[in-house]
């Protein structure tokens, strides 16, 4: 039996105008009151990414990095999500300055402006009707590591982690 052909990646607008992204990210979403953690991601879509079912979520703090705030529904706590070549990246603060969440030293950082292998994320749901999500993200050789908390407290990629994430999508 031969192989089925795969469709060629093309950018959805959602992908390449960053000025919807920004129209969307500054429009007036307000906090939501309960964190649902289990919306897929999906690329167009902006999310609060919640650690575990906890009211911890990825913040982008522009002096100390990412890092797990409790949720307040601040702009920070927005991650807008994207695709590229099959892989799912997340940005905050759209605009001029987006910076795309990756990796560097295992430890997450917003700094670049495209999505690189170090910032190429895979999520899939937890068995057995759990909440949540694993985050996976390429390591080295292109193998798939599991984002979970560092024991100095930092968001990180680390081997061998069982930590989930919730996804709650609010635009």
């Amino acid at each position: 039996m031969d192989t089925p052909t795969t469709s060629t990646y093309v950018p959805s607008i959602a992908d390449t105008d960053q000025n919807y992204f920004s129209e969307r990210f500054t429009s007036n979403v307000n906090a939501i009151p309960e964190l649902t953690l289990n919306d897929a991601p999906w690329p167009g879509h902006i999310f609060i990414i919640s650690y575990q079912d906890t009211n911890q979520v990825l913040t982008y703090h522009k002096e100390k990095g990412v890092v797990l705030q409790e949720y307040d529904g601040s702009h920070s706590q927005r991650w807008v999500c994207h695709s590229m070549l099959g892989w799912l990246g997340f940005t905050a603060n759209p605009g001029d300055t987006t910076k795309f969440l990756s990796h560097y030293d295992w430890k997450l950082r917003c700094r670049d402006i495209t999505i690189n292998w170090n910032g190429m994320f895979c999520v899939r749901k937890r068995l057995k009707r759990l909440d949540g999500f694993q985050i996976l993200m390429r390591g080295n050789e292109d193998s798939l590591w599991p984002v979970g908390m560092h024991e100095d407290s930092d968001v990180a990629v680390l081997q061998g982690s069982d930590a989930w994430w919730g996804f709650t999508m609010i635009a």
